[in-house]
């Protein structure tokens, strides 16, 4: 039960997350409008530039779900181990810059001295890179490296995707398969992986650095997650045909249901005929 109620707490990282980084980018947008908006008119800035009611309210809800924030990553980014430390470092580096802004908003309320507003302006805006940085090697984290930057490199630098023709593809040509054998996998095998296996195993998140979004990375040497010609020494049909209660089964229950008989004696024959 109170393993449970741990994981429980952990996923919570997924939902507070996004409080910090909204407001306090939009607490920031809003002093450094204002601050603009009194250049503009120009009223004097040092007479009338004091933090706002409206960007004070949620910077102290930003604080306040940042607590949670880290909290609640640190216990989620327990069995991330190394892969996690960019982000576990962020993540503690933004809080404390948050924590000093907060101090400096204090000063600010209580003084009402231009200095002081300013000083909690300077600290404000770093303090909203700084999340959003964070959430960016977080996405990184959970969906893979390049989640949010690669549709953008794209749009730059496209390039062609190597994997659209598999069949010409001079890796998989390497891999010397008949071309049966490569027929079965693109229609067969790669819609079951597609529908159970990608959400964890693709392009974008490689859990246990596995890919199983194409033959290349399926068939890689180096994973050596299938003994070609030999299903029963495969390390994919161990792990696909495990009980339905144990916690290395694959997919994970919670991610997807477990493959059907079918299908898995459909994966059974293609590494069968692999010789």
């Amino acid at each position: 039960m109170l393993t449970h109620l741990i994981e429980f707490i952990a996923r919570l990282h997924m939902v507070v997350l996004h409080f910090p980084i909204a407001l306090i980018v939009c607490a920031a947008l809003v002093e450094t409008t204002r601050l603009l908006w009194f250049r503009c008119t120009r009223r004097s800035i040092a007479d009338h530039f004091r933090p706002s009611n409206a960007a004070s309210v949620m910077f102290a809800f930003a604080f306040a779900s940042t607590i949670v924030a880290i909290t609640t990553g640190l216990i989620l980014g327990y069995d991330y181990g190394q892969s996690a430390d960019l982000h576990r470092i962020l993540g503690l580096l933004s809080g404390a810059l948050i924590l000093i802004t907060a101090i400096a908003l204090l000063i600010a309320l209580r003084k009402s001295t231009f200095k002081s507003s300013i000083v909690y302006l300077a600290l404000l805006c770093p303090s909203a890179g700084a999340v959003c940085a964070t959430g960016h090697f977080g996405g990184d984290l959970t969906h893979g490296k390049g989640f949010l930057t690669n549709p953008l490199k794209q749009i730059i630098n496209p390039t062609p995707d190597p994997q659209s023709d598999p069949q010409s593809d001079p890796q998989i040509q390497a891999l010397n398969l008949t071309a049966e054998s490569i027929e079965i996998y693109n229609t067969i095998i790669q819609p079951i992986f597609d529908n159970s296996c990608i959400k964890c195993h693709g392009k974008r998140k490689q859990k246990a650095d596995l890919r199983l979004d194409s033959l290349v990375f399926t068939l890689d040497p180096e994973l050596n997650i299938i003994e070609r010609g030999s299903p029963d020494d495969s390390e994919l049909i161990y792990l696909i045909e495990l009980p339905a209660d144990d916690e290395e089964i694959m997919p994970p229950q919670d991610e997807a249901d477990p493959l059907t008989q079918d299908q898995i004696q459909s994966i059974r024959n293609w590494i069968q005929s692999l010789i």
